[in-house]
């Protein structure tokens, strides 16, 4: 096994670890190189079996994964489904495919972002440090929450009200439901079912139609809140998902 494919950089600066996976060494060496320049430490693997074999064995283990998708032997989706049934690291897809239904299974596989090849260094780690500060958050679950923001949209949790570009909005019941699981993960996308589950209840999951209202009338409040179009977008006839809006954080779908 070459060294380059397993070695693991570790030093006492707390600095993320970051797998990488991609079959291609010059694409390796080139995200870590940079990754290392940006106060990252990186582990990589040439293929997703490796990368399966050295997630088990390491200690500490990574704190994100970039996995390339079409790759011999293993590809990054079977990868993906096997370190999911380990650990809820998070995951960010790197792939040359754009299509909706590769983008689809790999969300639904739990991926917390998709960069399509080719890309930028610094989108890339833009990409990377927005989701390393939503999944240390998400481990926080002592701390009282009080409000969930994205960009200049405020969730405020203790008062339930809602605050869109220095505005409070007002919001009936539902759409406050809805609105809280789509701000808990601005980028991901929400099926159909797991809305309507969650906020309508179990018996009411194939009524699609109740979702196109809501989501109408949130459209209309953004709008009237004097904020653009396309916050909150329908994804492929499967769900809808939230735009991302933090500082940092890169439009992707």
């Amino acid at each position: 096994m070459p060294p380059a494919q397993t070695e693991k950089h570790v030093n006492d600066n707390n600095r993320p670890l970051i797998m990488v996976v991609d079959d291609e060494t010059k694409i390796r060496r080139l995200i870590a190189t940079n990754l290392e320049r940006s106060g990252f430490d990186v582990m990589s693997a040439a293929d997703g079996l490796l990368a399966v074999e050295i997630f088990m064995k390491s200690s500490p283990r990574p704190d994100l994964i970039l996995l390339d998708v079409m790759m011999p032997g293993m590809d990054g989706l079977e990868c993906a489904a096997k370190i999911r049934d380990i650990d809820a690291v998070p995951i960010i897809f790197i792939t040359a495919k754009s299509d909706g239904t590769t983008k689809l299974r790999g969300f639904d596989l739990g991926a917390d972002d998709y960069v399509t090849k080719p890309f930028s260094i610094e989108e890339l780690i833009a990409r990377i440090r927005a989701v390393l500060r939503r999944s240390q958050a998400a481990a926080k679950p002592d701390e009282p929450e009080t409000q969930i923001e994205n960009g200049p949209l405020t969730l405020r949790l203790d008062a339930r009200t809602f605050v869109a570009n220095g505005h409070e909005v007002h919001l009936t019941a539902t759409e406050f439901g809805l609105l809280e699981i789509l701000m808990r993960r601005p980028g991901a996308i929400f099926s159909h079912e797991e809305l309507l589950h969650k906020v309508w209840g179990a018996g009411k999951t194939s009524e699609v139609q109740y979702l196109r209202v809501a989501f109408t009338k949130l459209r209309r409040k953004f709008e009237e809140a004097g904020l653009e179009g396309g916050i909150i977008s329908a994804y492929s006839s499967h769900g809808y998902v939230l735009r991302d809006m933090r500082e940092d954080a890169l439009e992707y779908l």
